[in-house]
């Protein structure tokens, strides 16, 4: 951005030189032209820089996040996880339960949380 407002400043100077009016005038317009887009694409370019801070801090985040979320679990692991409950349904409202295959085995009988009667006698 330096080098544009030097090369900006180089170009008003010489047109000061200029001795004849109606190329002055001209000259000096282009310039200022040339200045306000200079300004304008070094706010844009600030603009930018601070859009792509944030957008690493989010993604920083949201990496946080999946980790937490999906520590890794291998697909063994989800069919041992699977293997260990048991889908049945409640006697009342006939709504299907996942139930420990565990708990089948201990208890003789199981609430249903749905209904709040008996899923298994």
């Amino acid at each position: 951005m330096k080098d544009i407002n030097n090369k900006i400043n180089n170009l008003k100077e010489k047109i000061e030189g200029i001795k004849e009016e109606q190329y002055k005038e001209l000259f000096d317009s282009v310039s200022d032209i040339l200045s306000d887009l200079s300004s304008k694409i070094e706010e844009i370019s600030l603009k930018q820089d601070y859009l792509e801070e944030n957008i690493e801090y989010i993604d920083n985040d949201l990496t946080d996040i999946q980790d937490e979320l999906f520590e890794e679990v291998s697909f063994d692991d989800l069919n041992s996880i699977e293997d260990e409950y048991v889908e049945i349904k409640c006697d009342n409202c006939d709504k299907p339960l996942f139930v420990e295959q565990q708990a089948l085995n201990n208890n003789s009988s199981i609430p249903c949380p749905f209904c709040g009667g008996k899923a298994r006698e």
